[in-house]
């Protein structure tokens, strides 16, 4: 520096470059664009500050969010995607999304229905609110209000109510990971990372199973049919390790759930009739593994139907299926299943407290010997 003079990469060496606009290290933020009750802490208008993506599935996307203007705190946000063009149409995925939060809110886990059980009412997440627009809509009991929009003959298309821009429920959050993740980790090639947790032990099999068969038999209680009932789920809310190693499990994703009352298998309402769709080659249609044989219409030459008497028949086949899962790996089970099907044993399941025949029957062609959730138990 002579003379006083600065030299201009002293000068640039002193100045402060500014910090770039997106973090290279940080996440990208959550785009909440377009969704429900977004909270503004500027404005303090809205009500959800919503965290993460968690998941997506058949109906909506669900978020986690917390609640800035009430009392919930921490809760998941399932909000409804879009199914067409044309907003009413979107109407009976709508209801859908409205009938899994009832059956929660009403049935389930109401304290005051005589059928609750509080112990089991836990192995299902809970629904606390509903935002999806037909609690306002006549009529205003539940049950009449199914009779309404589950009616053979309403038309979806031509009298779909109007509903919310954004429809939503909201439910408890449930933390953990999906049973079929803890499944998928056990048949994976590479080691898993020291962040993961470990397989599942033949004792947690064991529970999982066990508390899988107590909701079945809690669903049983209420007429009610799962239709979803597999690994992606369900969660794993708690694993205690050891030699005497247990988990907790919890079932999610109540959108396809029906009540089993008369005339209902064959209903063809849009809003009961559900996996018609299933893919154009042979190979989709085996993603769907856990569907009866009877809904597939594989069972005897007899056309597809929503389900079969016994009632508990649908959710007792997709139990056997997560045995299978638990026994040899999703997609070995696929390959297994065709070969019972076409008369091979069944492998020893004693490990994971169910004899062979057992879980034969829960599989069998004719719905009628399929055993109840009590008989499993």
């Amino acid at each position: 520096q002579a003379g006083g003079a600065v030299s201009s990469s002293a000068v640039l060496d002193e100045i402060p470059l500014p910090a770039p606009a997106v973090s290279v290290t940080e996440k990208p933020r959550l785009d909440t664009t377009g969704l429900p009750d977004v909270f503004d802490p500027i404005a303090r208008t809205g009500r959800w500050r919503y965290e993460a993506r968690l998941g997506e599935g058949g109906l909506g996307v669900v978020y986690r969010a917390v609640d800035c203007k009430s009392h919930l705190g921490e809760v998941a946000v399932k909000v409804l995607k879009r199914h067409s063009k044309t907003p009413h149409r979107d109407a009976r995925h709508a209801f859908a999304m409205h009938r899994e939060s009832q059956w929660s809110l009403w049935w389930l886990h109401n304290r005051h229905d005589g059928r609750f059980v509080e112990e089991a009412a836990g192995l299902f997440a809970r629904y606390l609110e509903d935002h999806t627009g037909f609690s306002e809509l006549p009529p205003a009991d539940f049950e009449a209000k199914r009779k309404v929009f589950e009616a053979p003959g309403f038309n979806w298309d031509r009298d779909g109510p109007a509903l919310p821009a954004r429809p939503y429920v909201v439910m408890e959050l449930v933390k953990g990971e999906t049973l079929q993740t803890a499944i998928d980790r056990e048949r994976r090639f590479l080691t898993p990372s020291p962040e993961e947790p470990p397989v599942l032990s033949v004792a947690e099999k064991r529970t999982v199973l066990l508390e899988s068969t107590r909701a079945l038999e809690y669903l049983s209680r209420f007429g009610l049919i799962h239709r979803d009932f597999r690994g992606c789920n369900m969660h794993l809310v708690a694993r205690q390790g050891g030699s005497q190693s247990t988990c907790r499990l919890q079932v999610l994703d109540l959108g396809v759930m029906i009540c089993t009352e008369d005339g209902q298998e064959q209903n063809c309402n849009l809003a009961v009739q559900a996996f018609r769709r299933r893919g154009d080659t042979e190979e989709k249609r085996k993603r769907y593994d856990w569907l009866p044989w009877e809904v597939r219409g594989e069972g005897g030459g007899a056309p597809a139907v929503n389900f079969a008497l016994p009632r508990h028949s649908f959710d007792v086949f997709s139990l056997g299926i997560l045995v299978l899962h638990l026994l040899v790996g999703k997609t070995e089970a696929r390959v297994l299943l065709d070969e019972l099907k076409a008369g091979a044993k069944m492998p020893d399941t004693s490990s994971l407290g169910l004899r062979p025949q057992m879980v034969s029957r829960m599989l069998d062609n004719d719905p009628a010997q399929r055993p109840h959730p009590t008989q499993v138990l």
